[in-house]
């Protein structure tokens, strides 16, 4: 019995490990069975000098920039791998419309170690509830899929959290694209667009991350905290992927 559960672990691990990418996803060079090379891996973690607050990419970091005192964000941080350049676009790209799932494993990955750098172990553990962003269900169903969902699902396999992943926030309206709005239109084309789902879940006191693949104005972010915190949320971090710099431009 012994001899089986030896061999049937080694033939487990065997296959787990013939279903890893022998190249990093990242720069395509040779990574050990990782989905990142260690190269790549400490170039990200390379520290991204940007507004503490709001995660807007800077020239050298401090607690708040120009965007946070024109256009106040309802969240208490936001935390970003990257800002939206090379090679974000292509890897987030790969996931939402390529449907190359391995990739929300990777970007999890990357999220969670800027996390790790950005959190103590005890900050993290006082977090209670993870919310990925969420789709309407129309765009949901064609999609198969919603990204920051599995990217959050990647991240909590890397964090010593104790927080639930949860999804109490309807999608209400089926929004146009946000790309290439102006600051007041994508304000516009948010409005009710969400909605606490029902039965709602108990919020009150609680220290919420909401998870999302870009932010570019914050207006989705903005809209969401507004439903949470109308709903007694303590506070409300956001995590992303790629935080956009387009400072006047999206205005």
């Amino acid at each position: 019995m012994l001899y089986f559960l030896t061999r049937l672990i080694s033939e487990s691990q065997a296959l787990f490990s013939a279903c890893l990418p022998s190249h990093c996803l990242m720069c395509g060079l040779h990574s050990a069975d990782q989905l990142i090379c260690q190269h790549c891996n400490q170039a990200i973690l390379t520290e991204r000098p940007c507004c503490l607050h709001c995660g807007y990419g800077l020239a050298q970091t401090q607690n708040v920039c120009g965007e946070c005192l024109k256009h106040p964000f309802k969240f208490n941080r936001l935390v970003a791998v990257s800002g939206y350049q090379a090679p974000f676009p292509a890897l987030i790209k790969k996931l939402k419309y390529q449907h190359q799932l391995i990739y929300g494993d990777l970007l999890g990955l990357l999220l969670a170690n800027i996390v790790k750098q950005s959190y103590s172990e005890d900050q993290q553990k006082q977090i209670d509830y993870i919310l990925p962003v969420p789709l309407h269900p129309k765009k949901h169903r064609i999609r198969g899929f919603n990204q920051a969902h599995l990217i959050a699902d990647a991240l909590l396999k890397q964090l010593p959290l104790r927080a639930k992943l949860v999804t109490p926030i309807d999608r209400n309206k089926a929004t146009t694209a946000q790309e290439g709005l102006t600051r007041k239109q994508r304000n516009l084309n948010l409005s009710n667009a969400f909605s606490m789902a029902v039965p709602t879940l108990n919020l009150q006191g609680k220290h919420v991350v909401l998870i999302d693949d870009v932010v570019t104005t914050g207006a989705t972010i903005n809209s969401i905290c507004e439903c949470l915190l109308s709903a007694g949320v303590k506070k409300v971090d956001v995590w992303c992927i790629s935080r956009t710099e387009l400072g006047d431009q999206a205005n």
